[in-house]
């Protein structure tokens, strides 16, 4: 398949808490027969160049820690922009209030790391476009620890950040960082399988989830007979999309 690098730019990360009123596994059979789909088959035609969705299993998982996160990749941020033009991109975005508790829920294009890590706001921490969709992602979720406050959680992850290229692999391409008060996620890309993840990521947080993406085909299409995805089973995926030549 032709590799389609994007800018490190143009990714809207994604955090995401269900529902208040929302049983887990609800949320999680409605993102898997319907939210999670349709985001891959609905959007890509108007420029979705990569999706990595993930869940977030909910043992010991404190409160301010994301129930789902998802990496949507963009040609650009005009591309994401004019996406909106389209009936199909409207009629997915309306599905959110169906799962999401939209207050806290949010997602954001991240930005070079040029000082301290502020709540909310993602990160880049490799100037280098890259093809998320081909090769190999790692994904980690953390905790802030109990006996740290937010604002000490903060900037020991933004020194631990600022030292990332120090640390990382060398084959590692790509990578993202998001942290809010209470948690932290990271992303890294590489061409290649064997690349090792992020070193000393126990230091950034409590309780970790470490996964690798299963790289994830849809097996049919909008029109078909098809239950979804099962995301108790596939619940780190790099979907492949069906990508406009």
């Amino acid at each position: 398949m032709k590799h389609h690098p994007v800018k490190p730019d143009s990714v809207h990360v994604w955090r995401g808490y269900k529902a208040a009123a929302k049983p887990y596994a609800d949320f999680a059979q409605f993102l898997g027969t319907v939210f999670v789909p349709a985001c891959a088959l609905l959007q890509p035609r108007a420029g979705l160049c990569a999706y990595v969705p993930s869940m977030v299993p909910q043992s010991n998982k404190p409160q301010g820690v994301p129930d789902q996160t998802a990496l949507m990749f963009w040609r650009d941020q005009t591309a994401y922009s004019d996406a909106f033009k389209k009936l199909a991109v409207r009629a997915y975005t309306n599905l959110h209030g169906d799962a999401y508790d939209t207050k806290i829920s949010s997602a954001q294009f991240p930005v070079a790391l040029t000082d301290a890590v502020k709540a909310e706001q993602p990160y880049f921490l490799i100037a280098q476009d890259a093809d998320w969709m081909l090769g190999n992602v790692h994904h980690l979720v953390g905790a802030r620890p109990q006996d740290q406050t937010p604002p000490d959680f903060l900037a020991a992850i933004g020194a631990w950040a600022k030292d990332y290229a120090t640390r990382r692999d060398s084959r590692i391409d790509n990578a993202l960082l998001c942290a809010g008060n209470d948690y932290v996620a990271l992303w890294e890309h590489s061409e290649v399988a064997d690349a090792a993840f992020a070193q000393d990521t126990d230091a950034l947080a409590a309780l970790c989830l470490k996964q690798v993406a299963e790289n994830y085909t849809p097996p049919a299409g909008l029109w078909d007979d098809w239950s979804g995805i099962d995301l108790a089973a596939h619940g780190c995926i790099n979907i492949q999309l069906e990508r406009p030549k």
